[in-house]
């Protein structure tokens, strides 16, 4: 009996049994990786192409879109693909419209743009009015409005401001976003793209009173943005005061010890020499020229090669209160917390991307906004009728009742 008992065990002994095979993950990581990586291939360009199908029929001559079919078009850029270096671009738009020797008097005059006690809301303020006009529909009731409030915030200035400088600035803002991103982006905006934007901003030009005064192709723009830098781009001393009021705003908070090498990188991003010459700035240091775009095609290279496609657009917009405000969230705050809703969520993230320094109390204490209330404080509650009356004028403008696009008087709202 001893006997069998001691065969059984020697049989079932684990001694004797083959080890476990443990996983090959010599092959299985290295194929999950090309597959992901074949993945990020194959859809990486996908929006793209099912946007060229669908307005295959105006490739050969974008300039027949419609401003509602280029808002279409836009948006793939703006939300999807180059987010970044699109709001990036627009915001360096402004930064160059300070090189002209005919605007930025008035903008020290009006003390909006250089006091260091006003500039942070009227960053946040002109960033708002962009996205409600590019970003939102500018045919709804809050597009409307805010259109009639940034007419009438420029009627007040109307004889102080040279109508040229309308046309270059709405020339920035059509050719600088594309310029950053085709020179560091994972893909180049294409023709259709880059027409279609100038469509629709052609589109608001007409709604504020200069749309005749802008040439007919995206090309003959860029050509006219050329002749009108070579007379009106020279230094004066209002272009560096505001902007150095902007520098001002991207350090502050930040340590003095980084201050120099902040201002190092602004100037890098200034990359045309006749531009920083207008702003008066000297070159950079050569490592900020040489760090600033690798960042940036380092950005792009990883991107196009490693990243998965946005599979959901951004939603920059600010979201209606209980009380009808607009309420923004703490994610696309600029520089300062204006008109952010006071949630655990924004008050957990201005805290942690300011460091604890902002909050949203005091001044910056729960108050949305309205596009008819936008702008510099002294004027929140002036021009009310005349904003919503134009806005109510601007419904019949859009389109006729059979819905025909292209229908609507261009009538000069902004004058």
């Amino acid at each position: 009996m001893d006997t069998l008992e001691n065969n059984f065990t020697a049989q079932i002994d684990p001694a004797g049994l083959p080890e476990p095979a443990s996983p090959p993950w010599g092959i299985i990581v290295p194929t999950a990786i090309a597959v992901y990586l074949t993945l990020v291939q194959l859809l990486r360009f996908r929006a793209l192409r099912a946007l060229e199908r669908k307005y295959a029929a105006y490739v050969g001559n974008p300039y027949a879109l419609h401003y509602k079919q280029a808002a279409e078009i836009m948006r793939l850029h703006q939300l999807y693909d180059a987010p970044f270096l699109f709001y990036f671009g627009t915001q360096w738009a402004l930064v160059k419209s300070y090189g002209m020797a005919t605007g930025t008097p008035l903008l020290v005059r009006t003390k909006q743009l250089c006091d260091p006690t006003r500039v942070g809301r009227r960053a946040e303020d002109t960033a708002i009015l962009l996205l409600e006009l590019l970003v939102g529909d500018i045919d709804s009731e809050r597009g409307r409005r805010a259109t009639a409030r940034l007419n009438w915030m420029h009627g007040r200035y109307a004889s102080r401001i040279v109508e040229g400088d309308y046309v270059h600035t709405m020339a920035l803002f059509v050719l600088e976003p594309s310029r950053w991103i085709d020179r560091y982006d994972w893909r180049a905006i294409t023709y259709m793209e880059k027409v279609a934007y100038f469509v629709y901003w052609k589109e608001l030009a007409r709604r504020m009173g200069f749309g005749h005064l802008v040439p007919e192709t995206l090309e003959a723009l860029e050509e006219w943005k050329r002749d009108y830098e070579a007379k009106h781009m020279y230094f004066i001393p209002e272009n560096r005061m505001v902007t150095e009021a902007t520098v001002g705003l991207f350090m502050r908070g930040m340590p003095s010890f980084l201050h120099g090498f902040v201002r190092s990188l602004f100037v890098s991003f200034i990359d045309e020499k006749p531009v920083r010459n207008a702003l008066g700035y000297p070159d950079p240091p050569r490592w900020a020229a040489l760090l600033t775009p690798s960042f940036f095609w380092l950005r792009g290279f990883a991107i196009r090669h490693f990243f998965l496609p946005r599979a959901v657009a951004l939603d920059p917009m600010a979201r209606p209160g209980k009380d009808g405000r607009l309420y923004r969230s703490a994610h696309y705050v600029g520089f300062e917390p204006w008109y952010v809703a006071n949630t655990l969520y924004n008050r957990l993230l201005l805290w942690v991307t300011s460091g604890g320094k902002a909050s949203l109390s005091g001044k910056f204490q729960e108050k949305g906004y309205v596009p008819e209330e936008l702008g510099p404080a002294e004027f929140e509650k002036l021009g009310r009728d005349e904003i919503l009356k134009q806005a109510e004028d601007m419904k019949a403008y859009a389109l006729e009742d059979d819905g025909e696009i292209g229908a609507g008087c261009p009538l000069a709202f902004g004058r």
